[in-house]
């Protein structure tokens, strides 16, 4: 507020200074940075480099190497690429614009370059447009043909302006916590109220009121410690924010690999390989622990391999989603489901729909959505499907305005959460939905939605969803 509304740099600078000093003090007069800092942490010494610069431009040189320090820290610390897409692009955005200014710009291109293909593998808008501006200036500079980028920069800057989605490199704006721990103080909240206990009721014997005020409010509560608070109301013990429950890097890593492969063109040839390896790994423990996730993950390859029919398939995602709910109580609102759950359900529809039953989907993904109030509040990209198919049985349905809405609040849930999942597919279904409706009278739109898909899937789709937003696309443009 001190920067914003008084335009006081010098004091918004010490208020910067003074969270710093809460768990981090020593960064400040450090030659160099070391130690261990959480995302928030960076966050927070990233703008007060910003302000510092801004305050007294003497210290640009000093603050373009500290900058440089940061992006270091987190290339070889941040091993984990979704954690690192939380701050790199930040930390590139505020080194490039510094940089920019002046006459050495060496070694720049090559970072934008790799920022922007981190964004891409990481399906994230952070900072895009920024970093791909830059990435432009500096390849303008050394006198590359960027002419193709000038077009998508100019389409997506149109796109974000018309979705009212901040295009800025959001400096005030520190990436949210994994959104699940939103939805579990959320939980815990609507669930006590329910049993009229207080927070000092529920908290008594398992953690100060103070700390579990915090959990509502949206801190991490321990795994130990949600389980006893979930047990004293009599509710269900769901937190889950992996597919597969364990604390062995090495099979999260390895269950993420055998995602990508079974869910995106990537040759199926190693999957089996690498389900027995995940086993191996986890142990018969945790594979007893895990056997819902392992059993729907045997039956996504052998439909695979062996061209199971969409009937047999569908009957039996239904059984593995029976080992830990009845599916009766889809719409019921007295389920908290997991991630392994919401890959089931919409298998099942998807199933469903395929094998002619497209009501029986339609009703399944209705209550689902309905069922954990998705219209409103988007949580997993599992879900994000599931209301993508939703949307798109109701425009085969002809139910138009129905479906527009549905793919128009979905895109603009993704980009709320900085995510770019399936927007490209979400946008190019608002096109044909458009089309379907009433081509002619609405084709400047729709070309224009169309164009948006488009640069969108050649950013963060696969081949065959851009090649079929090509395809539309070259079918109406000169209609």
């Amino acid at each position: 507020m001190a920067e914003k509304d008084t335009a006081d740099l010098k004091k918004a600078t010490e208020c910067y200074e003074k969270a710093l000093e809460c768990t981090c003090g020593f960064l400040i007069k450090s030659q160099k940075i070391e130690g261990t800092f959480s995302v928030r942490e960076i966050h927070i010494y990233a703008v007060y480099l910003n302000l510092l610069c801004k305050v007294n431009p003497k210290e640009k040189e000093e603050v373009i190497s500290r900058f440089y320090q940061l992006m270091q820290y987190v290339n070889v610390h941040y091993v984990e690429e979704q954690q690192k897409v939380k701050i790199y692009p930040l930390l590139v955005c505020l080194w490039g614009n510094l940089v920019i200014e002046g006459k050495d710009t060496e070694g720049s291109f090559e970072i934008f370059e790799k920022t922007l293909e981190l964004l891409r593998k990481q399906k994230s808008l952070y900072c895009l447009l920024e970093i791909m501006r830059l990435h432009i200036l500096v390849g303008l500079k050394e006198k590359r043909d960027m002419s193709k980028e000038q077009e998508d920069i100019k389409i997506l800057q149109s796109f974000f302006e018309e979705f009212g989605y901040r295009a800025q490199s959001q400096i005030y704006v520190p990436q949210a916590n994994e959104i699940m721990l939103e939805h579990v103080g959320q939980y815990l909240s609507t669930e006590r109220k329910k049993v009229n206990f207080t927070q000092e009721k529920i908290s008594d014997g398992i953690c100060s009121v103070e700390s579990y005020s915090r959990i509502e409010n949206g801190r991490k509560p321990t795994r130990n410690n949600y389980k006893a608070l979930t047990e004293k109301i009599g509710t269900e013990n769901r937190y889950y924010i992996e597919l597969v429950n364990t604390g062995n890097i090495d099979a999260l890593l390895l269950r993420r690999e055998i995602s990508r492969i079974l869910f995106s063109e990537k040759s199926m040839d190693k999957v089996w390989e690498s389900l027995e390896k995940l086993m191996e790994i986890l142990g018969e423990d945790e594979c007893a622990q895990n056997k819902q996730y392992l059993k729907f993950i045997e039956i996504c390859i052998e439909k695979e391999y062996s061209h199971m029919s969409e009937e047999i398939c569908c009957e039996e995602y239904r059984k593995v989603l029976a080992y830990s709910m009845n599916e009766n109580l889809i719409g019921e609102k007295k389920h908290i489901y997991t991630k392994v759950e919401i890959n089931l359900i919409n298998h099942i529809s998807v199933c469903l729909a395929k094998s002619g039953k497209k009501e029986q989907a339609m009703r399944l993904i209705r209550a689902f959505l309905e069922d954990t109030d998705q219209m409103k509040e988007d949580k997993y990209h599992e879900t994000k499907l599931a209301k993508l198919n939703y949307g798109r049985w109701l425009s085969d349905s002809g139910e138009y305005s129905k479906a527009d809405s549905i793919f128009m609040d979905g895109a603009k849930q993704i980009m709320e959460r900085d995510r770019a999942e399936l927007l490209d597919q979400y946008i190019g279904e608002i096109a044909y939905n458009k089309y379907l409706m009433n081509g002619s009278e609405k084709n400047e739109q729709i070309k224009r939605y169309s164009l948006y898909a488009l640069v969108l899937s050649k950013l963060f789709g696969t081949d065959r969803i851009y090649k079929n937003s090509f395809n539309f696309f070259e079918k109406i443009k000169d209609e």
